[in-house]
C-alpha cells in the first residue's frame, strides 16, 4: 500500500494551514477505513507492517505512530508496526532558512507558505515533540535510515538538501547507510542491478525473514492473515525477555560458512539419530572437538537441517567476544523468545506473566530457568519435541550451572533435546559427569570430518595458481597435517595462495607446523618482518581494540575509536588485513573480531611477541580512550545537540563501556587514570554521560560505572599505601567516592523520571540531591538560587528509606510478602492489603472476615488462598472475588498453606500432623486428609508432637516441618514418602532428652529448593533435602526470609538489625540498625528493596548495595568471567537510620506560620515565615488526627485519634512562640472536619454524626446538630465572612456562622457524569482504582471530597466521588462560580451551574492541591524563560506521574486543555499519608511531609518545564 500526503502544492500564493499531525491523521485513517479496488477492507494491522518512507514522509510514519499509540480507535492498527525504512528523512530539521526552499524546490513547482515548512525548522516545537516521545516508543520497531551522499540539482545549481546529521536518528539499535543519491533518487532507481536498490531490497529481505521465521505456529486450517498476526501478546513477551530476535547474525555468520556436502556425515550417526528421533523422552547430545575443527559451523547445518524438517528448533551460540552474549542469562531469554514465538501455548502463558513481573534481562539464570521453563513451559502439554541447539558452551560464563539447571527437563511435559556443542575441557567433563544419571547424555566427538575438511581444501586450492599436479600435492600435504582443524586449514591456504612460485609453495608445504600455536608464531613473526614502521601502533592499537573491548566493534566504530592518532584510514577493512595480518577478521555486517579465541588466548599468554598484547594495560588505555571521547571540547553542552552527536557511531561504546574497561584497569602509582576520571566528573561532560543513558534507557550503566569506581578506589588505596601520603590525591578520590554513591542513588531514587525525561539532568535532580553530594555541589547549589528552591528538612547526605507509611493503629500488622510488582500485608483483622511497589498504594484488598492464621499466594500470583479460624477461602486476585470457601476442620489449625497440582488445590499442613488437600475443581469442596506417614517413633522412641515450625514449598510438592528436641524433617506431599532429615554436626554427640537443637522459623528457597532457617540460637542453616550435609552461618537473627528469585535472603533480630545476605556464598550484603523491633520482612522481587513491618508502620528500604546487585546482568553466584565477582560479597554496606515520627496531620498558613505539623507520637511543631526551623511547641502521646490554624495566626485547633480537641492560643511576640491551652473537649470518633471562621471567632467541628459549633471568644459552644450530610465539606464563605458554605453532593448550603442557622441553598446542576471507564483517577481517600486493580469500597454513598477556591475568588472547585458498577469509585471536579452562591432573595433556592473540568485534565490528577496566582514564563527546555506580566489564576495538582502541574483557569475553561508542568516529586517523598497531607500555600508553595519533617518548595511557580 502507498499513501502521499495532499500539501497542496498546486494552490500558488495561498497559505496552507496542514501540518504534520494532518497528514499523520490522514495517513491513520487510510490505514484503518481503507478499501481495495473490489471495495473490500484492506485488513491492514492484521499483519506486520513494514513503512517505507521517503524525505517529510519520515516524519508524517512517525507522528502517525506517536498518535496511534495513544487513540484506541488506531492503537490496534499501529502496533503491528514492527519496522521503519527512512529515506533521507529531515529529522532535525535545519537552522539555514534557505534549506526549506530547497525541500519544496525538489518536491512541487510551488513555494506559497505551508504550515508543514515551518514545522522543518531546526529544533522547532513540533520536531522536538516527534522526537522525543518517537524516542521513547522506538525501541519496539527495527529502524534503517539511509541518506543521501550527493547534491541535488535545484535550478540553475546543485546543493545537499540534507546532510547525514539530520537523516540519522542516533538510536543504539539503529541501522544506517549511505546511497550514492541526490534527494531525488534516494527512492528512485535505475533497475533491479542498482546498488542503491540492492541496498534497500536486502534490508527489506533481511525484515521479512525475520518476521517470517517469527510467525507463531498455527493449525494449517487457520486463516492466512491468522498465521501472520504476532500481536500484541508478543510485544509482551519480547518487553518481558527485553529480546525482540532470535540470534540471527550469529547463525548467518556460520551458515555462511558451510560448504555444499559438507557436515553430513552427522545425519548417519547413531548418536545424533538417537537424539532426533526419539520423541518420547527429553536428552541430551554433547557434541565435542578440538579447537578450530568446524564446530560451530556444525551447529548452523544442524538447525538448517532441523528447521528444514519442520521441527521447533530454537537455538544460540556464546560467542568470546562479546561478554553480553555469554552469560546463562541471555540465552535463557533467547530460548524462551524463539520457543514464545512457536508456540502459542508459551506466548499466551508469558503474555500473562508480563503483567506481573519485572523484566528479566537482570533476573539470575535460576529465576529465569525457574520461572520461565519449570513453571511454565515443562507444564505445556506438546508431543513434538523441542531441539535446543546450543553452540560454544565452553564460551558460557557459567557452564556449571546451565548444565546443573538443564538437569532438571525430565520434569517438562515436552520432550526437549538439547544439543550442547563445545570443546571438551575439564570442566565441562566434570559437569557432565555430575548431572543426574537419568537424563539420557550421548557424546559425540567431532573427529568424523575428513571429508568435510579434503572437501574444503579442494575448494580453496581450485583457485590456486599452478597445474593439476600442484594443487594435488597441496591439497595431500595440507590434509595429512590438519588434524581435522578447519582453522589451521584456512590460515595455512591463505599463506600458500601468497606465494608466487613453485618452489615457495614446496618450501611453505614442508615448513607446516602442525599445531595452531607454531602457526600463530609464524604468523606474528611474519606480520613484524613485513609491516612498516608506522603501522605498528596501529597495529596494537587495533589488536588492542578487538581483544579487549567489551563487544565487537563495527568497522564506524572502530574507525573513530582510531582517532585522533589515525584520523584519515581510507579503507579500514583492508588496511585490518594488512597490518593485522589473519588474526583479525572482518564478518559480513562489519564486525571487528579475532579470527578465533585460540589466537586471542595466543597473544595475551605469550611474552616476548611484537603484537602482544596485556588486558590490564589495554583497558587502561580503551578507558583513556573512551573517556577522552566522552570529553571532547567539540562537544556541545546541556544535551542540546545529544541526538546529533549521538550518531557517531562510537559515542554509544564509549559512553556504556568505559567503566568496564575501568573495572579491568590496573591501579598503578601514577594518577592518570585517577586525574582523567576527576576531570570527567568535575565536568559538565558528567551531566551529559548521565543524559545520554537515560535517553538510550540504560541507566544501568551508572550502577556498573559505581561498582567500577568503587573497585577501583580500593585497589588504587591499596597500591599508594606503599607510597608517601603526600602523593595520595586524596581530593580526587573523594570526588570519585561521592560520585559513586551518588550513581546508584540517581538511578534509585529519579530513575523513573529520568527515562522520561531526560533533560531533568541539568537542572531538577541535582537540586533535589542531598547538600554534601556531588552532584549538588556540582551544579544544584547554583540551580537552587536561579530555579526551584527547597527548604524545611535535613538533607544533608542520601538516606536508604525508600519509603515509610502508617499500616493503621486500629489494627495489627502481622506478615508481609512481595510478588513480582505488588507487595501485600495481612493485618489481625483478617484483611490481605495487596500493595503497587511503585507507589506504594493499595489497589485491591481481600477480607476474610476473621483472624487469618496463614496465606500463601499462587505461583504464578492470580490465586491467594487465606486460612481463618473457621474458614478457608481461595480469590482470585485479578478483581478480589472469592473462588471458593470452605469449613476447616475442627480438631486441627493450619500451621501453612500452599497450591498444589498447577494451582488446581490448595495444600495445608496442621498442627496434628495431618497434610490436607483441598481440591478446588472437584463438584464438592471438602479438606481431604492425604496419606502421609508422620506417625513413626524417634530414635529415642518417643512419638512426634505437634510441629513447631511447619512450611510447604512454593509449589505444594514438599513440606519441612520441626518438632521440638527433633531434627528438621521433610516429607514429599504427592507421594507421602519421607525424604530426610537435618542434623546438626553439634548435635550427633549430644545426650539427654532433647537430643537436636530446636529449630526456629523456616522457609524455602522458590528456585533452588533449598531449605532455609534458624536454630534457636540465632545460626542461620540452608540445606538441600537430598543431601545430608547443611550448611550452616554463626551469627543472631530471630527471623529469615528468602528473595523470590532465590539469589539473598534476609535476616532480622530481636533488636531491630536488618541484614541481607548471599545466599549462595552466605556472605553479608548490607546491614541497617533501627531500633524498633521488626514483626516481618521481605526482599522484593527485583531484589533491589527490603520490606519490613514495625509497629503499625511498614518501611520500605533501597540501599545501594542492592540495588548495584539488581542491575548487574548476572548474580555473582553464575559468572566465573574475568571481571570477577562482586566486591559487595567481601565488603557489605552497613547503615544506621534514625527515622522520625510520620506526620499524620499538616495545616499551612497564610500570614504568620508557615506551616503546623503533627507526628504519630503526638508531637506538634510551628514553624514561622522568618524562622529557619521549626519549632516544638506541644508534647501529646496519641498520633494528631487533624489540625486548623485561624487566619490571623492566633488560633491552633488540634485533634488527635484518641478524641481529645484542643483549642490554643498562640504567642508569637518572644523568639519562641508558646502556645495556652483555652480548652479542650470530646469529639468521640469520626471527625471528619475543623474549620475556624475567616474572622476567628468561630470553631465548627464536624464528625459522621453531629456538627458543633464553638465560640472561641466565649470558649463554648453554641449550637450542635445532627449531621444530615456525613460525606460533605464546609468552607468560608469567599465574599462574606458572616457565611459558612456546606457543600454536598446535590447542592450548597449557606448558613450563619454566629448561629449556624440555614440561610439559602444552591442546588448542584452538574453537567453529565462520565462512566467508570473514561475516569478512575485516585481521589482523596481513594487509592488507584482501575479495571485491573479494583478496590474493595469502604462505604456505598456519594461524596465530596474536597472544596477548594480561587485566589481571586472566582471560582470554587468540588472533588466529587460516586460507587461505581466495578467495585470501585469515580471521581469527577466540577467548577462552579463564586458569583452564583449569592445570599440574596433574589437568587436563594436557584441552581447553579456546575461545569465538569475537561476530561484529559481530570484523567491527569492525582491529588488537587489548591489554586494559585503565577506569572506565566515563555515555554522553553528545562527551567527557563522571562516573567510575563500578565497574572493567571491556575490550579495545581500533582499528577499521575509525580509532577506538579498547573492548569490555566479561563472563562472558557471547557475547551482549555493546556497542562503545564513544573517540577517532579521525587518517589521518596510520596506515599499514601504524604499525598493525602500534601498541599500549597496562598504564596504557591508545595508543602509535602517527608520522613518526618515537611518540604517545602518554593520559586516553581514561575518556572515551567518543557521537554
Amino acid at each position: 500500500m502507498s499513501f502521499g500526503y495532499n500539501a497542496h502544492f498546486a494552490s500558488s500564493g495561498r497559505e496552507n494551514v496542514l501540518n504534520i499531525a494532518d497528514f499523520a491523521k490522514d495517513l491513520l485513517f487510510g490505514m484503518k477505513y481503507g478499501l481495495n479496488e473490489e471495495s473490500e477492507e484492506l485488513a491492514i494491522g492484521k499483519v506486520p507492517i513494514i513503512f517505507v518512507a521517503h524525505s517529510m514522509g519520515g516524519l508524517v510514519v512517525k507522528k502517525a505512530f506517536i498518535l496511534g499509540q495513544n487513540d484506541n480507535q488506531y492503537k490496534e492498527t499501529i502496533t503491528s508496526a514492527r519496522a521503519i525504512l527512512f529515506l533521507s528523512t529531515p529529522h532535525r530539521g535545519t537552522n539555514l532558512a534557505e534549506l526549506l526552499n530547497r525541500i519544496l524546490a525538489v518536491s512541487v513547482f510551488n513555494h506559497s507558505a505551508k504550515q508543514y515548512v515551518a514545522e522543518l525548522r531546526q529544533n522547532s516545537p513540533a520536531l522536538q515533540d516527534i522526537n522525543e516521545q518517537f524516542r521513547q516508543i522506538a525501541p519496539q520497531l527495527t529502524i534503517f535510515s539511509f541518506y543521501e551522499t550527493q547534491q541535488t540539482a535545484v535550478g540553475p545549481r546543485k546543493m545537499m538538501v540534507l546532510e547525514k546529521d539530520s537523516s540519522i536518528l542516533g538510536y543504539p539499535n539503529e541501522i544506517s547507510k549511505p546511497l550514492e543519491a541526490d534527494h531525488h533518487n534516494v527512492c528512485k532507481y535505475t533497475s533491479p542491478q542498482d546498488p542503491n536498490y540492492v541496498s534497500v531490497r536486502n534490508a527489506l529481505k533481511s525484515l521479512l525473514r525475520k518476521l517470517t521465521t517469527a510467525l507463531p505456529r498455527q493449525p494449517s486450517s487457520a486463516p492466512a492473515i491468522d498465521k501472520l498476526g504476532i500481536g500484541v501478546a508478543m510485544r509482551n513477551v519480547e518487553n518481558l525477555l527485553a529480546v525482540s530476535a532470535a540470534p540471527d547474525d550469529d547463525y548467518d555468520f556460520f551458515r555462511g560458512r558451510w560448504m555444499p556436502g559438507s557436515c553430513e556425515w552427522i545425519l548417519s550417526r547413531p548418536e545424533f539419530l538417537s537424539w532426533l528421533h526419539n520423541e518420547t523422552t527429553s536428552r541430551i547430545l554433547w557434541v565435542h572437538g578440538i579447537p578450530g575443527c568446524g564446530k560451530s559451523v556444525l551447529s548452523s547445518f544442524v538447525i538448517s537441517q532441523l528447521q528444514g524438517m519442520g521441527y521447533n528448533c530454537q537455538y544460540y551460540f556464546f560467542r568470546f567476544g562479546d561478554h553480553t552474549k555469554r552469560t546463562v542469562n541471555a540465552l535463557l531469554r533467547s530460548l524462551a523468545y524463539q520457543t514464545a514465538v512457536q508456540l502459542p501455548e508459551l506466548r499466551s502463558l508469558l503474555d500473562q506473566m508480563s503483567g506481573e513481573t519485572v523484566k528479566l534481562d537482570k533476573a539470575e539464570g535460576r529465576t529465569i530457568w525457574q520461572k520461565v521453563f519449570v513453571s511454565r513451559l515443562f507444564k505445556v502439554r506438546l508431543q513434538q519435541p523441542l531441539y535446543w541447539v546450543i553452540d560454544a558452551l565452553d564460551e558460557c560464563e557459567a557452564p556449571q550451572l546451565l548444565l546443573s539447571l538443564f538437569s532438571s527437563i525430565l520434569s517438562s511435559q515436552i520432550p526437549i533435546r538439547i544439543m550442547l556443542v563445545g570443546r571438551k575441557t575439564q570442566i565441562l567433563s566434570s559437569a557432565f559427569q555430575r548431572m543426574d544419571s537419568s537424563i539420557l547424555i550421548n557424546q559425540l566427538a567431532v573427529d568424523n570430518a575428513k571429508e568435510d575438511l579434503e572437501l574444503y581444501v579442494a575448494s580453496e586450492v581450485e583457485y590456486m595458481r599452478g597445474d593439476s599436479r600442484l594443487k594435488a600435492r597441496t591439497k595431500r600435504t595440507v590434509c595429512e597435517k590438519a588434524h581435522g582443524n578447519f582453522l589451521w586449514v584456512h590460515l595455512v591456504l591463505k599463506e600458500i595462495l601468497q606465494c608466487h612460485t613453485e618452489a615457495a609453495i614446496g618450501q611453505a608445504l614442508e615448513e607446516l607446523p602442525t599445531d595452531l600455536e607454531p602457526l600463530y608464531q609464524r604468523m606474528e613473526s611474519a606480520l613484524s618482518k613485513t609491516e612498516r614502521p608506522g603501522d605498528r601502533e596501529l597495529s596494537r592499537l587495533i589488536l588492542t581494540w578487538t581483544i579487549c573491548a567489551q563487544r565487537a566493534l563495527a568497522l564506524e566504530e572502530l574507525s573513530e575509536a582510531l582517532k585522533p592518532d589515525f584520523t584519515s584510514v581510507l579503507d579500514l577493512r583492508v588496511t585490518i588485513g594488512q597490518v593485522c595480518g589473519d588474526f583479525v577478521v572482518v564478518d559480513g555486517r562489519g564486525r571487528v573480531g579475532m579470527v578465533h579465541q585460540t589466537a586471542r588466548e595466543y597473544l595475551i599468554k605469550t611474552p616476548g611477541l611484537h603484537h602482544s598484547i596485556t588486558p590490564r594495560d589495554g583497558h587502561q588505555e580503551l578507558l583513556l580512550r573512551c573517556i577522552s571521547h566522552l570529553t571532547n571540547p567539540s562537544r556541545k553542552s546541556r544535551g542540546e545537540n545529544t541526538l546529533t552527536l549521538s550518531a557517531r557511531p562510537f559515542l554509544h561504546y564509549a559512553a556504556t563501556s568505559w567503566s568496564y574497561h575501568l573495572g579491568l584497569s590496573a591501579a598503578s602509582p601514577d594518577h592518570t587514570i585517577l586525574l582523567a576520571l576527576d576531570h570527567f566528573f568535575e565536568s559538565n561532560y558528567v551531566l551529559e554521560w548521565i543524559y545520554l543513558m537515560a535517553t538510550w534507557n540504560h541507566l544501568k550503566t551508572l550502577v556498573y560505572a559505581s561498582q567500577s569506581l568503587s573497585s577501583y578506589l580500593g585497589r588504587k588505596t591499596r597500591v599508594d599505601a606503599e607510597s608517601s601520603p603526600l602523593t595520595h590525591r586524596l581530593q580526587e578520590k573523594e570526588t570519585l567516592d561521592l560520585w559513586a554513591v551518588d550513581l546508584v542513588k540517581i538511578v534509585g531514587k529519579f530513575g523513573t523520571q529520568l527515562v522520561k525525561h531526560p533533560r531533568t539532568i541539568f537542572s531538577l535532580v541535582p537540586i533535589l540531591c542531598p547538600t554534601t553530594t556531588a552532584v549538588f555541589r556540582h551544579v544544584g547549589k547554583k540551580m537552587a538560587v536561579v530555579s526551584v528552591t527547597l527548604d524545611g528538612f535535613a538533607r544533608s547526605k542520601w538516606d536508604d528509606c525508600l519509603s515509610k507509611f502508617s499500616i493503621g493503629r486500629d489494627t495489627q500488622s502481622l506478615r508481609i510478602t512481595t510478588i513480582e510488582s505488588h507487595f501485600a500485608i495481612l493485618t489481625s483483622d483478617g484483611t490481605l492489603r495487596l500493595y503497587d511497589s511503585i507507589t506504594h498504594q493499595p489497589v485491591r484488598k481481600v477480607v476474610h472476615g476473621e483472624r487469618v492464621l496463614s496465606y500463601k499466594f499462587s505461583p504464578s500470583y492470580e490465586k491467594c488462598v487465606t486460612y481463618g479460624f473457621r474458614t478457608t477461602k481461595v480469590w482470585s486476585m485479578k478483581d478480589s472475588r472469592q473462588i471458593a470457601s470452605v469449613a476447616n476442620p475442627i480438631t486441627a489449625k493450619a500451621l501453612d498453606v500452599s497450591f498444589g497440582n498447577n494451582e488446581s488445590s490448595v495444600i495445608s499442613c496442621s498442627d496434628d500432623r495431618a497434610i490436607r488437600r483441598l481440591a478446588l475443581d472437584a463438584e464438592e469442596t471438602v479438606w481431604e486428609t492425604l496419606d502421609c506417614d508422620m506417625d513413626f517413633d524417634d530414635a529415642e522412641g518417643r512419638q512426634l508432637n505437634s510441629p513447631r515450625r511447619v512450611a510447604i514449598n512454593m509449589h505444594g510438592t514438599q513440606v519441612a516441618l520441626a518438632f521440638r528436641g527433633l531434627p528438621l524433617f521433610v516429607w514429599d506431599i504427592n507421594s507421602g514418602d519421607f525424604i530426610g532429615r537435618c542434623e546438626r554436626d553439634s548435635d550427633r554427640n549430644r545426650s539427654g532428652r532433647d537430643l537436636y537443637s530446636e529449630v526456629g522459623p523456616v522457609c524455602w528457597n522458590p528456585v533452588t529448593g533449598h531449605v532455609l532457617g534458624l536454630y534457636k540460637d540465632g545460626c542461620i542453616f540452608k540445606w538441600y533435602p537430598w543431601e545430608s550435609e547443611s550448611q550452616e552461618l554463626r551469627t543472631v537473627a530471630a527471623g529469615i526470609q528468602c528473595s523470590p528469585d532465590g539469589t539473598l535472603f534476609v535476616t532480622n533480630n530481636t533488636n531491630g538489625l536488618l541484614q541481607v545476605w548471599n545466599f549462595h556464598h552466605f556472605a553479608l550484603v548490607y546491614q541497617l540498625s533501627y531500633h524498633i523491633p521488626i514483626t516481618d520482612l521481605a526482599l522484593s522481587a527485583d531484589g533491589r528493596r527490603v520490606y519490613d513491618l514495625r509497629e503499625s508502620f511498614c518501611n520500605i528500604w533501597e540501599p545501594n548495595a542492592l540495588i548495584r546487585l539488581a542491575e548487574a546482568d548476572e548474580k555473582s553466584s553464575e559468572t566465573t568471567s574475568t571481571t570477577g565477582g562482586s566486591t559487595l560479597l567481601s565488603l557489605p554496606s552497613e547503615t544506621s537510620n534514625d527515622i522520625l515520627e510520620p506526620l499524620t496531620a499538616l495545616a499551612v498558613g497564610d500570614r504568620v506560620w508557615s506551616y503546623c505539623s503533627g507526628d504519630d507520637a503526638g508531637v506538634l511543631r510551628l514553624k514561622r515565615m522568618t524562622d529557619q526551623k521549626s519549632i516544638q511547641v506541644v508534647q501529646g502521646f496519641m498520633p494528631i488526627d487533624q489540625i486548623a490554624l485561624s487566619d490571623d495566626g492566633k488560633y491552633l485547633v488540634t485533634a488527635d485519634l484518641g478524641g481529645c480537641l484542643n483549642v490554643s492560643m498562640i504567642d508569637n511576640s518572644g523568639p519562641c512562640p508558646r502556645c495556652t491551652r483555652l480548652f479542650e473537649t470530646k469529639t468521640g470518633s469520626g471527625l471528619q472536619q475543623l474549620l475556624i471562621s475567616a474572622d476567628a471567632e468561630h470553631l465548627l467541628l464536624v464528625t459522621v454524626t453531629f456538627t458543633e459549633l464553638w465560640s472561641l471568644i466565649s470558649k463554648t459552644m453554641v449550637t450542635t446538630r445532627p449531621n444530615s450530610s456525613p460525606s460533605s465539606r464546609w468552607i468560608n464563605h469567599p465574599s462574606n465572612s458572616a457565611y459558612i458554605i456546606q457543600c454536598t453532593f446535590d447542592d450548597f448550603r449557606t448558613y450563619q456562622w454566629s448561629t449556624l442557622d440555614q440561610m439559602g441553598c444552591h442546588h448542584l446542576a452538574k453537567s453529565q457524569q462520565p462512566s467508570a471507564e473514561q475516569q478512575s483517577p485516585r481521589g482523596e481517600g481513594w487509592q488507584r482504582p482501575s479495571a485491573s486493580f479494583p478496590m474493595s469500597p469502604d462505604e456505598k454513598t456519594d461524596a465530596v471530597e474536597s472544596a477548594f477556591i480561587s485566589q481571586d475568588c472566582c471560582y470554587l472547585l468540588l472533588q466529587t466521588s460516586w460507587p461505581s458498577g466495578e467495585r470501585h469509585r469515580t471521581v469527577q471536579y466540577l467548577m462552579t462560580r463564586i458569583e452564583d452562591l449569592s445570599i440574596s432573595d433574589s437568587h436563594n433556592n436557584s441552581d447553579v451551574e456546575a461545569r465538569e473540568i475537561p476530561l484529559a485534565v481530570a484523567a491527569r490528577i492525582e491529588k488537587v492541591l489548591g489554586f494559585a496566582s503565577k506569572k506565566p514564563r515563555r515555554r522553553s527546555h528545562g527551567l527557563t524563560g522571562e516573567p510575563e506580566s500578565e497574572v493567571e489564576e491556575v490550579l495545581t495538582f500533582l499528577d499521575k506521574h509525580d509532577w506538579i502541574c498547573t492548569w490555566g483557569v479561563r472563562s472558557d475553561f471547557a475547551a482549555n486543555t493546556d497542562i503545564r508542568r513544573h517540577f517532579f516529586v521525587p518517589q521518596d517523598w510520596l506515599n499514601l499519608d504524604s499525598v493525602r497531607l500534601a498541599t500549597i500555600s496562598r504564596d504557591g508553595k508545595f508543602f509535602c511531609p517527608r520522613n518526618g519533617e515537611v518540604a517545602v518548595v518554593g520559586n516553581w511557580l514561575q518556572n515551567e518545564w518543557v521537554d
